[in-house]
């Protein structure tokens, strides 16, 4: 390695903060922006310089134009980085255009990037990647012999694949996925567009060590503003489904002037270069944005982005749901905790019946019933997917309703119990617009006490690792998304007001106090040390639990004042919560301590 590489290393070894890394290391990073530029930016301010990524660009072009004289770029970065003056220098370029949507990758190899794989089209021949591969070792050598990189020939860098093969990549290096919507501006039926664009986000999610996903609308290569939309639509959907994403969106950075060929098919037609106007996004976009405001970071001219919020929100078409319990309207909260014995109801609260209006309702639940965000493996959930993904389910029952009777509902949540969390949302269509409702999240619930707040996560997903979610502020299973076992343990004392901490269940022994160790059963009777053990209501209604050393459980009942075989326990294990028996489980467990909370918060 040349001298001034050592160089260039050291000093991104040394500037090894990173804004986007710097929350829960189970959240992925996703940034959009209109010009594929701005992804050369979000990299070199939030990745890791001091680590090596390969990057997969799924896009229409290469994007592998040399930058004369790049090395000045390389180095640049480096002393910009080493001075913690990466925010100044990208201000500076981005006012001065310095990188172009068609050059942004060559600058990032050798380094970060040390490889990219261009996913050039769905169904390419071998004789066309070989020829799409000519191309590119052409494009990203070209100044070579006018002005040589410190690192020569960069053509080995590029690889050339298809869609299929894409889905076939092992990719076990760290690794950052960008996507240009162009790639599907060839348009087709929107529902395949939109499968397609599934598809490649769930083939980048499948990626062991995925860091991040770049999306870049470029407006001036598709066709129009409409099929802009559509697909930017189809893109933040697709990432929302994934709750442990941080989406951060851009919709009025600038990258300067352009200087690609499509822009100058447009200055010889004395046009203006396209660029996206979000302030002129249809009702279906708009409401999406409303709906996951909350879930998107915006920076530049964050103000302007809150205004636009403002304006859109006060449209009094957006459907606004209301939650009614018994003959009573709930107050507005995130979750609205329902009794079950209590009747409910959904409402659509700003909206009239009319001819030709259309209402489709949806309920968001968990695609998988577990899922693994730590890196390790324990033995549990080690297969699992690692990103928390939900998906919308249709409830034709309640579609065309604007009142809809929350029997309707039950079924999506607890198949057992008809307990649990739900989020429920609407659209409404009317004159060839689309609307989004506020998405109405409840929880279904039984009894007040320690137990019945753990019915309230009933039928949400085995997440292990769960602490390490971060939801709108909420940690763990605070954000009922899903829980490992001993966070579904800990979450009903927390939603009592305890100050537990969200840990595993080793670490949770500082918190609990002995009651005693099971030893056998007599007669059906579960005794310890000290003889039968006791499971009164008190008891059992404070906490009362089963430490089994990697797992932990609560008993659900009392049964006669005595913990027996056929007393009812709760625990969580690579699956929805379940209600199972105590005897079920000294089956399964040798060494069984039984806890119970101490007394002080």
């Amino acid at each position: 390695m040349p001298g001034k590489l050592n160089h260039l290393m050291s000093v991104l070894c040394f500037a090894s903060c990173a804004t986007a890394f710097a929350g829960s290391p189970a959240n992925l990073p996703v940034y959009f922006e209109d010009a594929h530029t701005g992804s050369f930016y979000w990299i070199i301010q939030n990745v890791p310089l001091d680590a090596d990524y390969q990057l997969v660009l799924i896009d229409a072009h290469s994007d592998a134009s040399e930058i004369l004289g790049s090395d000045s770029i390389r180095d640049k970065v480096a002393e910009a980085a080493g001075e913690d003056s990466l925010d100044l220098l990208v201000r500076r370029w981005r006012t001065a255009g310095a990188i172009q949507c068609f050059n942004w990758i060559e600058p990032l190899i050798p380094h970060p990037i040390t490889k990219v794989w261009w996913v050039a089209g769905d169904f390419l021949s071998d004789a066309q990647i070989a020829a799409r591969r000519r191309e590119v070792r052409q494009e990203i050598n070209a100044h070579e012999m006018a002005l040589g990189r410190r690192e020569g020939d960069f053509g080995g860098k590029f690889e050339l694949l298809d869609l299929n093969r894409f889905a076939k990549l092992k990719l076990d290096q760290p690794a950052i996925v960008s996507v240009d919507l162009d790639y599907f501006a060839a348009g087709g039926d929107a529902g395949a567009v939109r499968s397609k664009m599934d598809r490649v986000v769930d083939i980048a999610l499948g990626f062991p060590r995925l860091k991040a996903i770049t999306f870049a609308i470029s407006r001036p290569y598709l066709l129009s503003a409409e099929r802009a939309d559509a697909l930017l639509y189809d893109a933040m959907t697709s990432v929302a489904r994934v709750i442990n994403t941080d989406i951060h969106y851009e919709p009025f950075a600038s990258v300067g002037e352009d200087r690609s060929e499509r822009a100058k098919e447009f200055y010889r037609q004395r046009k203006p270069v396209p660029h996206y106007e979000v302030e002129n996004a249809p009702s279906f976009l708009r409401t999406f944005f409303l709906q996951t405001a909350a879930r998107i970071e915006v920076n530049t001219e964050r103000e302007r982005w809150e205004a636009l919020l403002q304006r859109w929100a006060s449209d009094n078409r957006v459907p606004k749901l209301g939650l009614w319990v018994g003959d009573h309207r709930e107050e507005e909260r995130d979750p609205n905790e329902i009794p079950a014995d209590e009747p409910f109801r959904v409402k659509i609260e700003n909206w009239r019946a009319s001819p030709h209006m259309q209402v489709h309702w949806k309920v968001v639940v968990p695609a998988h019933e577990e899922y693994n965000l730590a890196d390790e493996r324990q033995g549990f959930a080690d297969d699992a997917p690692k990103y928390l993904l939900y998906k919308e389910v249709a409830v034709p029952p309640a579609d065309g309703l604007l009142d809809v009777d929350g029997k309707t509902f039950i079924p999506f949540l607890d198949r057992r119990t008809g307990w649990g969390t739900l989020r429920v949302y609407c659209e409404v269509v009317k004159d060839k617009q689309t609307f989004r409702s506020n998405v109405l999240r409840f929880s279904r619930y039984r009894g007040e006490d320690y137990t019945g707040k753990l019915t309230e996560i009933f039928n949400l997903p085995y997440v292990y690792g769960a602490a390490l979610l971060r939801v709108q502020g909420k940690v763990g299973a605070d954000a009922r998304y899903g829980a490992d076992c001993s966070n579904f343990i800990i979450y009903g004392k927390r939603r009592e007001g305890w100050n537990i901490p969200y840990v595993n269940p080793k670490d949770l022994l500082p918190y609990l106090d002995s009651v005693d160790d099971f030893v056998g059963f007599q007669n059906g009777i579960a005794y310890g040390q000290r003889g039968p053990i006791t499971a009164t209501p008190d008891l059992v209604g404070r906490g009362l639990l089963l430490h089994f050393g990697k797992h932990v459980a609560a008993v659900f009942e009392a049964d006669g004042g005595a913990l027996t075989k056929q007393t009812r326990v709760v625990h969580q294990l690579e699956t929805y919560p379940e209600i199972t028996t105590f005897g079920a489980l000294a089956q399964k467990y040798k060494q069984i301590r039984i806890m119970t909370f101490r007394s002080n918060r």
